[in-house]
């Protein structure tokens, strides 16, 4: 029983520890509203693709976002709903996305 709890706690650590960013917030407030292409999140975070990539990498490996490859436009959402809660508890909402890319019309 014990090494289960200390699995869980691990988990919500490591969740927790990928949410306390502000780069890794802005993209999960860019996914509250359902999956968004890389190129869409990019300037919406106003961070460079690099960066904001090595974010997403983050959070997708915390379990806090899935991607899906669609042609050459990697594709993510929010995977845990733990992390919509934390989200609606800290009172941070979303943000508003369009996507400029007509690249990302076509995968979807």
């Amino acid at each position: 029983m014990q090494i289960y709890k200390y699995f869980v706690v691990q988990g919500r650590i490591k969740l927790l520890k990928a949410l306390a960013d502000e780069t890794r917030i802005k993209i999960v407030q860019c996914l509250m509203d359902g999956e968004r292409c890389a190129c869409a999140i990019v300037p919406a975070v106003g961070k460079a693709q690099p960066t904001v990539s090595r974010h997403l990498r983050i959070l997708e490996e915390a379990g806090v976002l899935e991607s899906r490859r669609a042609g050459v436009n990697i594709w993510y959402k929010i995977r845990s709903k733990q992390t919509i809660q934390i989200m609606e508890i800290l009172g941070i909402q979303k943000i508003e996305t369009e996507v400029t890319c007509e690249e990302c019309e076509h995968d979807k």
